[in-house]
């Protein structure tokens, strides 16, 4: 089948504009090299590309199949001495905490939606309920059609 990788209407202006517009580096790649990741079974790993989970919190966010990857934002890369599970976002600094949010459809194994990107400080925003909700149900809506 044919990898599918799009961006979700629901949340671009709010969740991505911004930012991307900020890194142009970023906007331009983003998706094309989410798209490589998943096409080599996430074996091709970029530069900027870390830590590949689940959100476990709230346990909806989990249900729906949420999934974010910790990203360093340009000029910034992980090392790649550095197994994937190992590059993460350092706390404490929300300039370089940053966190690509996505779904995998459930059905369609091979679509994706990219859902947001949470910066400066991914992890405080994915600790707030309203956004997390939020995100949970894009990804819900989504799974629901994929």
């Amino acid at each position: 089948m044919t990898i599918i990788v799009e961006y979700s209407p629901d949340t671009y202006d709010v969740f991505f504009k911004d930012v991307l517009s900020n890194h142009p580096t970023i906007l331009n790649s983003l998706r094309d090299d989410f798209y490589t990741y998943i096409a080599s079974n996430r074996m091709t790993l970029p530069a900027y590309f870390g830590c590949d989970v689940p959100y476990t919190h709230p346990h909806e966010a989990y249900v729906v199949g949420l999934m974010h990857i910790h990203i360093a934002i340009p000029p910034s890369v992980f090392p790649t001495s550095k197994p994937q599970f190992d590059r993460k976002c350092p706390l404490g600094d929300p300039t370089k905490d940053a966190a690509l949010v996505y779904a995998q459809g459930l059905y369609d194994e091979d679509r994706y939606v990219l859902i947001a990107m949470l910066h400066p400080g991914a992890h405080d925003k994915a600790r707030t309920e309203k956004i997390i909700k939020r995100l949970s149900g894009v990804a819900k809506r989504f799974r629901d059609i994929y």
